[in-house]
């Protein structure tokens, strides 16, 4: 099992551009908390120990605290980080995600992810 302390990543609105000549690009918001949150989340996970990436089955449980004044959408942060999880070759591919459960919490980091290999 991984657990791992991150900065509420960026809505899905708001991680891509339509750029003129170059389609979807990625915005200066999204590649800002990709590199801190890839940075951070490589720290966590290596902390114990070189990491090995997971290639099975995966079981994923984030945990977001909800803003008080703003008003979100839960599933619009999963993309970022599943693919946060391939990106800093945490797993292989976030099609080995056979399981993802997201919910609100009232205290805590701004976001949890825990990851565990699926049975």
């Amino acid at each position: 099992m991984i657990r791992i302390e991150l900065p509420m990543p960026p809505s899905v609105n708001k991680m891509f551009a339509n750029v003129p000549g170059k389609g979807r690009v990625r915005t200066k918001t999204y590649r800002a908390w990709s590199h801190e949150a890839g940075f951070m989340l490589v720290a966590q996970r290596n902390a114990g120990g070189k990491h090995k990436t997971i290639d099975g089955p995966v079981s994923v449980l984030v945990e977001a605290y909800r803003p008080a004044n703003k008003k979100r959408d839960l599933d619009n942060i999963l993309k970022a980080l599943l693919d946060l999880l391939t990106n800093t070759s945490t797993i292989k591919d976030d099609s080995q995600v056979i399981e993802l459960t997201a919910r609100w919490v009232n205290s805590g980091p701004p976001c949890v992810l825990i990851v565990r290999e699926a049975a």
